[in-house]
């Protein structure tokens, strides 16, 4: 192998080494002191030797075994392009190099395509006594992806071939941590359980719309519409404003400009801030008179003024009276 874990004390990649009988055995790691333990130690099959081992799990469902690898070969790999059927990966002999699903140019890629193609050779076309993969789904999903039963078929039909509890004598890995994995990615990642309906305490899943709903634009749409759409009518005498004139389709590119928009007076208003009527003449107002504050005025006397003396009409005397 080319990789190995980065926990503390995590062992070094794996190797292997085809044969069998004295010193041809598997060890085991000792993840306490970070060491290898060389002495013979049996997998989940009872073997020690190292005959085969090459073919450990790889990719996102750890494929493994002669014959998971070897079916992948044969319709996907090289084996199909020998026979002269089209090969997804025609220079790829995974039988001879097994470590090409992580140590080969296409690595990335084939970590998914090897699981995808296991998935659906055994577990989307499994149908065994009576019962079938597909059916099955569709009652699980109609339910309400509660019966976990169905998860437990599924787990063992995917490690040990068979969907019936008991079915094997040996158990499926891992059973609960595939479990609260399963309805973390359905309910945390998916969100699945908003896309199903309960009524009647039927779960039944929504039917699709006919046609996909738009997608909204990413960026800001330059062209304005050719016909703004016109206000309901109300009653309502229509608006003094002017509607700006519709402006011709701008070149692509151009970014657009808001329009600028003429208010007008009505005649019938008078401008408060102009000096003289912009419509029907002003009505004159009186001015209004000031009362008078305090005491009235004295009346003065005019001071008489003496005659003047001519030469036919003198003075009289101021002393005596006239008779």
């Amino acid at each position: 192998a080319v990789t190995a874990g980065s926990q503390i004390r995590a062992p070094p990649p794996f190797t292997c080494e085809p044969g069998t009988g004295a010193g041809n055995y598997a060890g085991y790691w000792d993840t306490s002191s970070g060491t290898e333990i060389e002495i013979p130690y049996s997998n989940s099959l009872g073997r020690t030797d190292t005959e085969g081992c090459c073919w450990w799990g790889r990719g996102a469902l750890l494929t493994r075994g002669v014959c998971n690898i070897g079916k992948f070969n044969y319709y996907a790999g090289k084996g199909a392009n020998d026979r002269g059927e089209p090969s997804l990966y025609p220079d790829i002999d995974f039988c001879e190099y097994p470590e090409a699903t992580c140590a080969s140019a296409e690595s990335k890629e084939l970590r998914w395509t090897v699981p995808f193609f296991e998935w659906t050779e055994r577990v989307q076309s499994y149908n065994q006594d009576g019962w079938q993969y597909f059916d099955n789904l569709v009652s699980f999903v109609d339910r309400g992806m509660t019966d976990e039963s169905f998860i437990h078929s599924v787990n063992r039909v995917l490690e040990l071939g068979c969907h019936e509890s008991g079915c094997s004598d040996r158990e499926v890995r891992y059973a609960n941590e595939r479990m609260t994995n399963f309805f973390k990615i359905i309910d945390d990642v998916f969100d699945a359980y908003s896309l199903l309906s309960k009524e009647n305490n039927q779960a039944t899943t929504i039917k699709p719309t006919s046609r996909p709903s738009r997608r909204p634009t990413r960026r800001p749409v330059t062209v304005p519409s050719p016909d703004p759409p016109s206000p309901p009518s109300s009653g309502n005498p229509p608006s003094s404003v002017e509607s700006p004139p519709i402006t011709s389709k701008p070149s692509p590119g151009t970014p657009l400009r808001p329009p600028t928009l003429e208010y007008t007076t009505p005649p019938s208003i008078t401008s408060p801030m102009a000096g003289s009527p912009t419509g029907n003449p002003p009505t004159p107002i009186p001015p209004t008179p000031i009362p008078p504050t305090g005491n009235p005025p004295i009346p003065i006397p005019p001071t008489p003024t003496p005659p003047i003396p001519t030469p036919g009409n003198p003075l009289p005397s101021t002393d005596n009276p006239p008779t």
